[in-house]
């Protein structure tokens, strides 16, 4: 009975969080063309998705305090219909929208992503609760492929309902799909959570993440990799890879969309593969991470030297099998060497670390794409992708160790 509450649970899960992500894409679609046609400033759009990375990245640093006080069923159903309040709000706001009451707007943003921080190591701490342990790589792996055909369905139809209806009925869609998602979340069956005996600090629970990983030398060699490959990974920015598609490659817009959509499809095809191949990643996480990473080297390399427009397609195509396999492996050891009640804190932490690297490297290259041209940008990521294998391999040991619960 207990096997089958799990199941019916997780399918609730993945449902709700499918809808979730369909919505937020559809949301941030919908926003940064309602903004921009109301400012005409390309400085006040791209405030969007500055404003909702910040503050993920300020709710991953707080997140641990709410999650010591809620079940993770709980963080999950109040965030998202936190979210699907705070969406109706907008939708009213949105018709009388104007350059002086802009930061209403903003402010909105900023709550709704807030709270979408807090959902997020909640969920990945979720799915342990309700999966055997021997099945997280498959499920791991089933889930990244959701994320990925979502994020290729989201962007074309968001585009395209843009047209048809605009921005303003665009929003009251995804507060029809916050609101069904809501419904699922509630659905969720989650076993008394553990809790700890000793009252701790609100300072001791935000640091208690970060020290589960600074202890632990396998976290914190994936940490350090990840705080590398974050930096390269600011390289696929749309900015940057319009500049890329338009000096390199000597193409127009089109196939600036061809590639962006051409790398989704290779995560989403690399998703399949991982989940028909998890019995053996399993075996060897370890090494799978070092060895993607050093994949992603060599075509990170290859895309920054070729200018032939087909090769790039392909290696963008490419590059989606390695970095989905590493994506995989990686959330797969976190949620086996962390007792169940923390696994939300080290998410929440793992998430601020990558959040705040992200965010200083889409600047820094987007300053470097500038001065000294994209080439030189594709070649920094490069190097730092060089760097996170180079981690790998000095730390094999820990990598390869076998996965088990050591706080």
């Amino acid at each position: 009975m207990s096997k089958f509450k799990n199941e019916m649970s997780f399918r609730f899960l993945w449902l709700g969080q499918m809808l979730a992500n369909l919505g937020d894409v559809i949301y941030t679609v919908s926003l940064t063309t309602i903004v921009y046609k109301a400012t005409n400033s390309v400085t006040l759009m791209s405030l969007v998705p500055f404003v909702i990375t910040i503050t993920a990245l300020c709710s991953g640093f707080f997140a641990p305090i709410i999650l010591d006080q809620y079940k993770l069923k709980w963080i999950l159903i109040y965030s998202q219909s936190g979210k699907t309040l705070l969406l109706f709000l907008l939708c009213i706001l949105i018709p009388t929208i104007q350059l002086d009451n802009l930061i209403l707007l903003y402010i909105l943003i900023a709550f709704i992503s807030f709270l979408d921080g807090c959902a997020t190591p909640a969920r990945n701490a979720l799915v342990p609760v309700l999966v055997q342990k021997e099945k997280l790589v498959k499920t791991n792996s089933f889930l990244a492929v959701l994320d990925q055909i979502t994020q290729l369905i989201a962007w074309p139809i968001g585009s395209i309902l843009l047209v048809i209806w605009g921005g303003n009925h665009l929003l009251w869609l995804t507060f029809c799909l916050f609101i069904i998602s809501s419904l699922f979340m509630f659905y969720i069956k989650q076993d008394q959570q553990p809790k700890n005996e000793v009252i701790i600090s609100k300072w001791s629970s935000i640091k208690e993440g970060w020290i589960i990983i600074w202890e632990n030398r396998q976290l914190r060699s994936i940490s350090l990799m990840n705080i590398f490959e974050t930096f390269a990974n600011g390289v696929w920015i749309a900015a940057i890879l319009y500049v890329y598609v338009e000096e390199v490659l000597h193409k127009q817009e089109f196939w600036w969309g061809i590639i962006n959509a051409s790398f989704f499809a290779g995560m989403f095809f690399g998703g399949l593969i991982v989940y028909r191949i998890a019995d053996k990643l399993e075996k060897k996480l370890g090494y799978y991470i070092i060895w993607s990473t050093f994949l992603l080297v060599i075509l990170t390399l290859a895309f920054a030297l070729i200018s032939n427009a087909w090769i790039a397609l392909i290696i963008s195509l490419l590059f989606g099998f390695p970095q989905m396999v590493k994506d995989v492996a990686e959330v797969s050891i976190f949620q086996k060497a962390v007792r169940q009640e923390a696994l939300a804190k080290v998410f929440s932490a793992r998430g601020t670390l990558m959040y705040a690297a992200f965010g200083i490297s889409s600047v820094f290259l987007g300053w470097l794409t500038e001065e000294f041209g994209v080439v030189c940008t594709f070649l920094t990521a490069t190097a730092c992708f060089l760097l996170s294998f180079i981690t790998g391999i000095q730390n094999r040991m820990y990598l390869a160790a076998k996965q088990e619960t050591l706080r």
